[in-house]
C-alpha cells in the first residue's frame, strides 16, 4: 500500500487536503487504487501483463521464458529472480558453490575459475564455455545447464567442439548483464568488431587453460558461439526455418487428434465433417499457422493488408490464396452483407464516404455513421432505367469494397465443425470463454503450459463409460443452445436489456419447439453431473437468465410465468431452485402484491428437498417478516403453520478505523493505518489498507500473532488437502473425461459425496480422531507430494508456508475440522461460500478465532449467518467484527 509520512522537506506540518494545492502529491497515488487499466492478459510463462490481442506475439517474439526451435518447447527457471534486466523481466543472479569464483571482465565476459577441479565457465553473450584444464572438457550451454548436467572432471578424455553448428541451440544466459543487452543492440562494423575482440580473448583463454586441436580452434573462430542468435532477439526462429512449427499449431494439432482418436466422439463427425479436418492436415505450415492464427480471431471480414504475422510470412497473399483454394476462407467477392462490409473501414473512410454521398456528418462516431449509410441504401433511385442501378445499397457496397481492398473470412462450415472438436475437448471446463468460438484459447494456454512443463494437473484415471450425445444432430443442438447462452450473457452485461430480450425470446421459441419435435428423454436418465452438458440444461440457463432481464424490465407477471415454469420441472438445473423460489416469493410479494401467492410459494420453497439451507433461511427470514407486521395480520395463521428454521446469533464486536477519504465515495471503503515499522524514519508514517486488514491489525494487538484473510479459500484448501486421494479416486466412472481436469465433474453436486460416501465417512471419523502430530504429517505428505499442481478447490499460496497451515491445524484440532469437511463434503457448492473472511490463531496458546469483518453500511448474509451458526455448535470461537468509521473530515495526512 502507499505509505504517506507527516513531514515535508521543508519541515511544515501540511493542514489540508486541498486538491488544488496536493494534486501532483496526493491525487496520483488515491487514482491509482482505484482505476482499472485497459483489458490484459497475463502471459503464462513470464507473467508479465499485456494487451489481449497482443498476447500471441508477446509469446512468439518477445517472451524470455519461452524457447522453440524445431517445434520444441523450453522454459527457463525463474522463480527466483532478483534482479532487472534491461526488458523489464528480472533475471536470475549467477549462483555458484564455494568451489567456483566468479569474475567479469570489461567486455561482459563472465568468467567462473573452479578452485579444486580446475574448472572454467566463460559466458560470451549468451552462451557459456565450460573448459576442464586437466580432462580437456569443453562443453557449451548456460549456468544451469552447467549445474544440472553430470558433467564432471574425469567424465571424458574428449573435447565436444563447443561451437559446432549442432549445437546452436542455446537458452538465454541467466547472468545476463545489462552491458550484454546492449552489446546486443548494437549494428554495423562496431558489432563486428567486438564480436572479434571477444574471439580473440576466448582464443587466448582456450590455450591458457587447455591443450586444443588447431583445426578445432579454427572452427571455433570460423563459427563464434553469437552465430546463431536467440529467439527472442534479432533472429526469431522463423527467419531461418519457414517449416518452425509454433505452439499455437502444436496445440492446435493436438485437440484434433484427441478428440478424434475416441470413437464415441468420432462418430458426431459425418465424412463432410472430417474432409475439412483432413483438408486442414494437406495444408502447408504456413496455411495452418493463418488458419489457427485467424480462427482465434472473431468471426468477421478483416482488410488482408491490416493483416501482420511475422512468423508465417511478411506477405500473407499467397497463404491467403491457399486457404481460399481450399474452402477455409472467403474472399472479397463474397461480401454481400453491407452492414459488415461498412464494419470493416475506419473511422475517417466513412465520413469519407458519406461525404461521397452528400450525407451530413453529423456523427462522429463509427456507429453513427454507419447508420447513417445504412439508411441511405434502404432507399430507392427514381431517376435510373436498370434495376441494378436503382439499389443505392449496391453502389455503396462497390464503393466500400473499393477502399477496403482484398478482404477474408473463414467459411462458417469448416470453421463450425472445428468449433465442435474444441467444445468436446473443452467440456469439462467449468466456464465458458469470452466467446465460444474465440479459437479456444484457454484450451491451446493449458495444453502449452502443460508441454513445457510450467503446470501440472493431479494424477487420476480417465474413465469414460456414459455416452454423453446421442449422435450428430445432438451435439450441434447442444452447441446452438450454449451460442444463444453466451449471446444472452454478453447482451446482459453490456447492458443491453432490450437485445438481451430478444435474444431470450428467440431462445425460447427454440426450446419449445425442441421439446415437441424430439424425445428428450435420455437426458433424464444421465447423471446429475452429466446433465449440465446437456441442450435441456442450457436453455434452463437461458431461461433463468431471461427471468432477470423481465424483472429489469419491470415486467413482474412475465418473470413470474417463466419462474413459475422452471419449477414445474426437476429434470435441468437443480442447483437453481432455491433461487427461482425466493425469487418467486419476492416478486408475488413486493412487486405485484399478491401475499397470499407469496404464502405458497414460500411454503413450497421451504418443503422442497432440492432447496439447501442458505435459500431456505432466505424464506423463512421473508416469512417471519410478513408475520411482524400488520399488514398481514390476517394471514398470521397461515404464517404460523410454515417450516421454520432455528440459528443461535454469535458475539458481536466493535472497532473504529480511520475512513480514508478517497475521491467521489464509491468503491470499497478503505482505511488508515499506522504503519507497523517501529524505525525513527517510519514512526509516523500509515498506509492504506482495507478493513480486513484493520481487523489483522486489531486481533494482532490481542495476542494472535498468525492471521489470514481468505475467506472460503482457507478451508477450502484445508478440505483438498486433507481429502486429496479421496476427491481423486478411482473407479467413480465419467467424473474424469479429460487429463487436464482441476477437479471431478460431481464436485459441485449431491452426486459428490453419494459416489464417495463410505471413504468419506471413514476419513471424517480417522480426522476427528487424529492427534496433532498425525494432522501435521497427514497435511504434510499430501503438501509435498500434490504441491503446485492444479486444483480448483486450493489455493496453493493462500499459506505461507507447510509450516503456517500445520500451525493452523494444530490449532483447529481434529474434531473440528472433521465437521467443516464433513459439511463441505456433502454440499460444496452450497457450502463454499458465507465463510468467515478472517482466521486468526496463536501459536504460543494454541488457539484460534473466525472472524466475519463487516464494514461501514454492511451487514451479514443468510449463509454467512448460517455457517457462523455451524461453526460455533462444532466448537469454534467465532465473532462479527464491525467496523466504525470515525468521519474523514477531521482526519489529518500530516
Amino acid at each position: 500500500f502507499p505509505t504517506m509520512t507527516d513531514s515535508t522537506k521543508s519541515g511544515k506540518v501540511r493542514r489540508s487536503l486541498s486538491l488544488s494545492r496536493k494534486k501532483a502529491a496526493v491525487s496520483a497515488p488515491i487514482t491509482s487504487l482505484f482505476s482499472s487499466g485497459p483489458p490484459k492478459l497475463t502471459c503464462p510463462l513470464c507473467q508479465e501483463r499485456n494487451p489481449r490481442l497482443k498476447i500471441n506475439e508477446h509469446i512468439d517474439t518477445q517472451c524470455p521464458n519461452f524457447h522453440r526451435r524445431n517445434g520444441s518447447v523450453s522454459v527457463r527457471d525463474d522463480d527466483d529472480d532478483d534482479e532487472q534486466s534491461p526488458t523489464g523481466r528480472k533475471i536470475k543472479e549467477t549462483e555458484t558453490s564455494s568451489d567456483f569464483k566468479q569474475q567479469q571482465t570489461r567486455d561482459g565476459t563472465t568468467v567462473i575459475t573452479g578452485t579444486d577441479d580446475n574448472v572454467i565457465v566463460t559466458g560470451i553473450d549468451d552462451n557459456v564455455i565450460v573448459t576442464g584444464i586437466d580432462d580437456k572438457v569443453c562443453h557449451k550451454g548456460n549456468i544451469q545447464d552447467f549445474r544440472d548436467s553430470d558433467l564432471q572432471p574425469a567424465a571424458t578424455n574428449r573435447i565436444d567442439l563447443c561451437c559446432d553448428q549442432n549445437h546452436c541451440e542455446t537458452v538465454k544466459s541467466d547472468f545476463n548483464s545489462s552491458k550484454l543487452s546492449k552489446r546486443k543492440r548494437s549494428t554495423g562494423s562496431a558489432k563486428n568488431a567486438k564480436h572479434e575482440s571477444i574471439n580473440k580473448a576466448v582464443k587466448t583463454e582456450l590455450l591458457t587453460t587447455a591443450e586444443i586441436n588447431p583445426e578445432e580452434l579454427s572452427t571455433l573462430e570460423s563459427n563464434p558461439p553469437w552465430s546463431c542468435d536467440l529467439p527472442v532477439e534479432s533472429n526469431p526462429p522463423w527467419s531461418c526455418d519457414p517449416a518452425w512449427v509454433p505452439y499455437y499449431l502444436q496445440n492446435f494439432r493436438t485437440v484434433l487428434e484427441t478428440v478424434l482418436e475416441n470413437e464415441d466422439d468420432a462418430a458426431l463427425f459425418n465424412q463432410e465433417d472430417l474432409s475439412y479436418v483432413h483438408a486442414f492436415n494437406k495444408l502447408s505450415v504456413s496455411g495452418q499457422k493463418l488458419y489457427v492464427r485467424l480462427f482465434q480471431r472473431k468471426l468477421k471480414w478483416l482488410q488482408l493488408s491490416k493483416v501482420s504475422y511475422e512468423e508465417i510470412n511478411n506477405d500473407l497473399v499467397p497463404t491467403a490464396q491457399e486457404l481460399i483454394q481450399a474452402g477455409f476462407l472467403h474472399n472479397e467477392s463474397d461480401l454481400e452483407d453491407l452492414e459488415e462490409a461498412l464494419d470493416l473501414l475506419l473511422a475517417p473512410d466513412l465520413k469519407a464516404l458519406s461525404k461521397t454521398f452528400h450525407l451530413s456528418s453529423s456523427g462522429s462516431h463509427k456507429q453513427q455513421l454507419i447508420d447513417g449509410l445504412l439508411r441511405l441504401s434502404k432507399q430507392k433511385c427514381m431517376f435510373s432505367l436498370s434495376s441494378a442501378q436503382s439499389n443505392i445499397g449496391a453502389v455503396i457496397l462497390r464503393r466500400v469494397k473499393q477502399m477496403a481492398g482484398s478482404c477474408v473470412r473463414l467459411c462458417r462450415s469448416p470453421r463450425s465443425v472445428f468449433c465442435r472438436l474444441l467444445l468436446l475437448f473443452s467440456l469439462t471446463d467449468p466456464e465458458e470463454e469470452e466467446e465460444n468460438a474465440a479459437g479456444g484459447q484457454n484450451q491451446l494456454y493449458t495444453i502449452l503450459l502443460v508441454n513445457s512443463g510450467r503446470l501440472a494437473f493431479p494424477c487420476y484415471t480417465v474413465q469414460r463409460e456414459t455416452k454423453l450425445f446421442q449422435d450428430r444432430e445432438d451435439l450441434i443442438r447442444y452447441e446452438g443452445a450454449m451460442r444463444a447462452l453466451l449471446d444472452v450473457t454478453l447482451a446482459m452485461q453490456g447492458g443491453q436489456w432490450e437485445k438481451a430480450l430478444e435474444l431470450y425470446c428467440a431462445a425460447r421459441g427454440v426450446w419449445q419447439e425442441l421439446q415437441k419435435s424430439h424425445n428428450l428423454s435420455y437426458q433424464e436418465k444421465l447423471p446429475l453431473f452429466l446433465r449440465r452438458f446437456t441442450t435441456g440444461w442450457a436453455y434452463a440457463l437461458i431461461l433463468s437468465r431471461g427471468v432477470e432481464i423481465l424483472q429489469r424490465l419491470r415486467r413482474y407477471q412475465e418473470a413470474v410465468e417463466e419462474l413459475q415454469s422452471l419449477l414445474l420441472q426437476s429434470v435441468y438445473c437443480g442447483q437453481s431452485r432455491g433461487r427461482w423460489w425466493d425469487r418467486l416469493a419476492l416478486n408475488l410479494h413486493q412487486h405485484l402484491k399478491n401475499p397470499q401467492k407469496a404464502i405458497y410459494a414460500i411454503r413450497d420453497g421451504l418443503l422442497d428437498p432440492q432447496v439447501h439451507t442458505g435459500h431456505k433461511l432466505s424464506l423463512h427470514l421473508r416469512a417471519t417478516r410478513m408475520k411482524v407486521s400488520p399488514t398481514y395480520k390476517k394471514y398470521h395463521r397461515q404464517l404460523e403453520q410454515l417450516p421454520t428454521i432455528q440459528f443461535q446469533d454469535v458475539k458481536h464486536v466493535t472497532i473504529q478505523g480511520q475512513l480514508f477519504p478517497h475521491e467521489g465515495g464509491m468503491g470499497k471503503s478503505r482505511f488508515i493505518l499506522p504503519a507497523t515499522e517501529d524505525s525513527e524514519e517510519n514512526e509516523r508514517a500509515t498506509v492504506i489498507c482495507p478493513v480486513e486488514d484493520l481487523c489483522l491489525s486489531h486481533y494482532r494487538q490481542q495476542g494472535f500473532d498468525q492471521g489470514i484473510h481468505g475467506e472460503g479459500s482457507t478451508f477450502s484448501t484445508l478440505f483438498a488437502l486433507l481429502l486429496w486421494d479421496i476427491i481423486f479416486m478411482d473407479g467413480i466412472p465419467d467424473v474424469f473425461r479429460n487429463p487436464y481436469q482441476p477437479c471431478p465433474l460431481d464436485l459441485h453436486t449431491d452426486s459428490f459425496y453419494e459416489n464417495r460416501m463410505e471413504a468419506i465417512e471413514c476419513r471424517v471419523e480417522l480426522l476427528s480422531n487424529s492427534s496433532v502430530e498425525t494432522l501435521k504429517d497427514m497435511l504434510e505428505d499430501v503438501w509435498n507430494a500434490q504441491h503446485g499442481k492444479v486444483c480448483s478447490l486450493i489455493d496453493w499460496e493462500r499459506f505461507s508456508s507447510l509450516h503456517q497451515a500445520q500451525t493452523l491445524v494444530a490449532c483447529m484440532g481434529g474434531a473440528f475440522l472433521s465437521g467443516v469437511i464433513a459439511r463441505m463434503a456433502k454440499n460444496y457448492r452450497h457450502c463454499r461460500g458465507g465463510l468467515p473472511d478472517l482466521v486468526v490463531w496463536s501459536t504460543l496458546n494454541n488457539s484460534y478465532k473466525l472472524v466475519e469483518v463487516k464494514g461501514p453500511n454492511d451487514r451479514l448474509s443468510q449463509k454467512q449467518q448460517i455457517w457462523l451458526d455451524e461453526l460455533q455448535k462444532l466448537g469454534a470461537d467465532v465473532e462479527v467484527c464491525h467496523v466504525e468509521a470515525t468521519g474523514a473530515k477531521r482526519s489529518r495526512l500530516e
